[in-house]
């Protein structure tokens, strides 16, 4: 897809200068566009399959309520004609998105303390708008702990493929039971669940002159609000999601700020990370599915995607280790 189709598919106007690329993702490019309607940044991507235009579906029902509401964020297009949220076709079976481009940069990593308590409580103002998820949580793959046959299975081709060696194997394989045992409890009496943001990291806060703005709901789906604001809470502690230890005063900001405005703050035990260790785990799912070719691309995103799963698995081994401290942190 050429930038300049997907601007015209989604209404953009005329290109004003060349496309900048932000993100030379072979599956999912990203531009920003200079357009007789402004400055844009305009992604693309080819969904894998039907489930996508669902996710995505509710995901825009979010991001369009929380635009609506007021909330500190990038402008979404809406596209007038037939879309998926905010993604409207664009030709090929691919889909397009636009949200106005921000000024700015992503905050740092740990994030400093007021910044994670807007973060908070900017979280809190989208569990307030209470959207609620499409799916049957029982179809919900984010919480969807696979037996061990499967994993023995996929980690056999890892191992064939090269795509792991046998120490990681083995460290993946002990990770996915491990998670498994702890969060099928906590899944089965799972309290209500709303539609998120998904992806809400340093990288996705934006620092403006006009202050933090949200960016990229592109990741979102349903999640308890309180698992995952523990999620966001860890993250703004530290990048990576527990490969370097968090920051403590970061992490206890981003709750405090949740919970100052009005946030739902349920167990602060270990359970309370279920939420951060199954999506974790899914993503690793995912990234050794394409690292081993299941879902296309090419020998060097397959790599890629190779490289990304074994960050996943030390930083899943990190974050196991560092439960008992980091829920002392919540306590706190």
């Amino acid at each position: 897809m050429e930038p300049a189709a997907a601007a015209a598919a989604l209404g953009l106007g005329a290109l004003r200068g060349p496309a900048v690329v932000l993100k030379a993702d072979e599956l999912s490019p990203v531009w920003r566009l200079d357009t007789a309607t402004g400055t844009w940044v305009v992604k693309s991507l080819l969904p894998h399959g039907d489930y996508w235009l669902a996710d995505v579906a509710q995901t825009g029902r979010l991001e369009a309520a929380a635009w609506e509401a007021g909330v500190a964020m990038a402008e979404p297009l809406r596209p007038e004609t037939a879309a998926a949220g905010m993604w409207a076709p664009v030709g090929d079976g691919s889909y397009a998105r636009a949200a106005r481009f921000l000024d700015g940069a992503p905050a740092p990593a740990p994030v400093p303390r007021r910044l994670a308590a807007w973060a908070g409580a900017t979280f809190a103002a989208l569990e307030r708008l209470a959207v609620a998820p499409d799916r049957d949580p029982a179809g919900d793959y984010a919480f969807r702990f696979h037996p061990e046959a499967e994993w023995d299975e996929w980690l056999g081709q890892a191992q064939d493929l090269d795509v792991l060696d046998a120490a990681g194997s083995r460290a993946l394989k002990d990770i996915a039971v491990r998670i498994a045992a702890a969060g099928e409890p906590a899944v089965a009496a799972m309290p209500r669940r709303l539609v998120v943001h998904g992806d809400f990291s340093h990288l996705n806060i934006m620092v403006t002159p006009q202050g933090p703005k949200l960016i990229d709901f592109d990741s979102g789906g349903p999640a308890v609000p309180w698992w995952e604001l523990v999620a966001i809470a860890i993250e703004m502690g530290a990048p990576a999601l527990g490969v370097m230890e968090p920051d403590r005063a970061s992490v206890e900001a981003c709750v405090s700020g949740y919970a100052d405005a009005g946030g739902t703050v349920r167990d602060t035990g270990e359970g309370a990370f279920t939420g951060m260790l199954a999506g974790r785990l899914s993503t690793a799912a995912w990234q050794l599915w394409m690292a081993c070719g299941h879902r296309g691309g090419s020998p060097e995103t397959q790599a890629g995607f190779a490289r990304d799963l074994r960050g996943s698995i030390t930083a899943l081994t990190a974050m196991l280790d560092a439960l008992p401290v980091w829920s002392s942190w919540l306590k706190g």
